[in-house]
């Protein structure tokens, strides 16, 4: 009986463990965006373009300053922008994220 119930409890714990996603921990609105990511931010400019992208993902999409980024460039730079320690680097990542997903 016990042979049974241990292997049966393991292959439990683990399938529920393989179901669990990082999106559980995603930001679900701009607040947690902010909070989560812009805050993060190691340059001046790599915070303001993470609020930006924040609020176009999660607040206004039909603004006018979002209206260069489709969501997959919204998503590419939220997660990327942390990393960059100088202006030059935020921008250069805000450049390349609307390059490779352009807005339709």
């Amino acid at each position: 009986m016990h042979r049974l119930l241990i292997p049966a409890a393991l292959i439990l714990v683990l399938g529920l463990a393989a179901t669990a996603s990082a999106q559980g921990f995603a930001p679900k609105n701009y607040a947690d965006c902010v909070m989560l990511n812009a805050k993060r931010a190691a340059s001046r400019d790599g915070g303001m373009l993470m609020r930006r992208a924040c609020k176009c993902r999660y607040q206004d999409a039909k603004a006018e300053e979002c209206r260069v980024y489709s969501p997959a460039a919204l998503d590419c730079m939220i997660s990327n922008l942390i990393t960059a320690e100088r202006d030059e680097q935020a921008w250069g990542v805000e450049r390349a994220c609307r390059t490779k997903h352009p807005a339709q």
